[in-house]
């Protein structure tokens, strides 16, 4: 009986340790695979968040006044928020993972995905590259602001 209860538990804690191997490799994959890919395309958003940038400053914002175009320039806002928030995103986890690597990128994606962004924004203060916070506070404000903008402009539109 008692070699039955060493096996069982021995094979208990087997299974326990390939779980967690297997789950550790998945997570490294899926975020030195997101590094890979963020590095390639973060030049591309980078490109298309200054486009984004001019369209809504220079055409969306003033088509917005007129009720005929305000359901346009809602919608292209509402797109554009999510070009500013990929950017936003992209950078928060390469920042992230230059600064603290890694383990910090784990605990920024273990906090819904988006704890990059904040984590990215704590590590950028605490080794005072102002610039970086400064980018990506307006990133933020850039999403959000569009985001919330779109959203209003569709509710004028109701009443």
């Amino acid at each position: 009986m008692k070699a039955k209860e060493i096996l069982t538990g021995l094979g208990g804690f087997i299974l326990w340790g390939v779980i967690t191997i297997v789950g550790l490799s998945i997570a490294a994959f899926f975020i030195y695979g997101t590094a890979w890919a963020s590095t390639k395309l973060l030049p591309w958003f980078s490109i298309l968040t200054w486009i984004a940038f001019s369209l809504v400053i220079l055409i969306l914002l003033p088509l917005a006044i007129p009720k005929a175009t305000r359901g346009f320039s809602s919608t292209a806002l509402f797109v554009a928020s999510y070009v500013f928030g990929a950017t936003l995103w992209m950078e928060g986890f390469l920042i992230t993972y230059s600064i603290w690597g890694v383990k910090g990128v784990f605990f920024g994606l273990a906090m819904g995905g988006i704890g990059v962004i904040p984590i990215a924004i704590l590590a950028t203060i605490l080794n005072g590259m102002w610039l970086f916070v400064i980018e990506l506070v307006v990133l933020i404000i850039l999403t959000f602001g569009c985001r919330f903008g779109s959203i209003t402009l569709m509710g004028s539109l109701e009443e």
